[in-house]
């Protein structure tokens, strides 16, 4: 279940960003920046999976804590991070004269 979750999350972020960036820059710029978080996601949650597999067993702690809802959580937790900075649209700064 909590993969489900966390899926559902990725696919509204996904179309989030579409939207975001065909409505401020361009059509381009929107399947550009959605096909980049898509290589993020399974980049990550391959590395993500690793990881968690040196700690996690391969059948989980219990059936709702598998090892995908771990690898999945890490993921998204980095993912947050990362986007946060990488998406966020600061304030120009001023001009010093």
């Amino acid at each position: 279940m909590i993969e489900v979750i966390l899926f559902y999350a990725h696919a509204v972020f996904f179309v989030y960003i579409f939207a975001k960036n065909y409505v401020e820059v361009s059509t381009v710029s929107a399947y550009l920046s959605t096909i980049f978080v898509i290589i993020i996601f399974t980049v990550g949650w391959t590395f993500s999976a690793f990881v968690i597999g040196l700690f996690i067993p391969e059948e989980g702690v219990t059936r709702v804590l598998t090892k995908a809802a771990f690898s999945l959580g890490l993921l998204t937790i980095l993912e947050l991070i990362f986007y946060k900075f990488y998406f966020a649209k600061g304030k120009p700064a001023e001009p010093v004269y």
